[in-house]
């Protein structure tokens, strides 16, 4: 027990050390509904993902467009709070602000491979959960449906349309107070469909 507290106190540490990377130029004109967003991630459990992971990123989520033509990022989130008494949940954020150097240090951004009509559909079932305020699932347990982690939000809009993103794969996680087996966002990036267009 006490190697794995000293492990989180020391990756906290790290985590509080890092600074922004400034401006990136996102490739506006490329960006699709429904396409997928990967980033490296700044807080404690981003660390401790990626240090599990040879992958470079800890944190996923989907693109959706707004009725004013702005591009956000759906996604489920911990330790990222809008207001008092905020919680971690399903949440939508300017994309620019999922990428911004307080919550990103490198990033990356795929085409699916779903048509357009799917696209849309999948975005506006996202965008349900956001409205329903679903929590942040901590426990990270795949069978319950109630609460979402970031890549199980991803797997199962997927599986609404009878396709396993993960192609079956799972992460032995080996991390004190995880399952033993969870999807890491490399579980997904794995997926020779996806076609990667933009990465920082």
């Amino acid at each position: 027990m006490r190697i794995y507290i000293f492990i989180f106190l020391l990756l906290a540490l790290t985590s509080s050390c890092t600074t922004g990377i400034g401006n990136i130029e996102l490739p506006y004109d490329q960006l699709r509904e429904g396409d997928l967003v990967f980033r490296r991630g700044r807080n404690m459990t981003s660390n401790i993902i990626i240090a599990k992971d040879s992958y470079n990123y800890s944190h996923i989520g989907m693109l959706h467009m707004q009725e004013d033509g702005s591009w956000h990022v759906i996604h489920a989130v911990n330790e990222e709070y809008d207001f008092e008494g905020d919680f971690d949940r399903v949440k939508i954020d300017p994309i620019e602000r999922f990428f911004s150097g307080e919550r990103a240090s490198a990033g990356a951004i795929a085409h699916s491979f779903i048509d357009d009509s799917t696209a849309n559909a999948m975005s506006n079932q996202a965008i349900q959960y956001v409205k329903d305020s679903i929590r942040f699932d901590d426990s990270f347990n795949l069978d319950d449906s109630s609460e979402l982690y970031c890549t199980e939000l991803i797997y199962k809009l997927y599986k609404k349309i009878n396709t396993d993103i993960t192609e079956g794969r799972r992460t032995k996680a080996g991390i004190f107070g995880f399952p033993d087996e969870i999807i890491f966002p490399s579980d997904i990036l794995k997926n020779k469909k996806l076609e990667i267009y933009f990465v920082y």
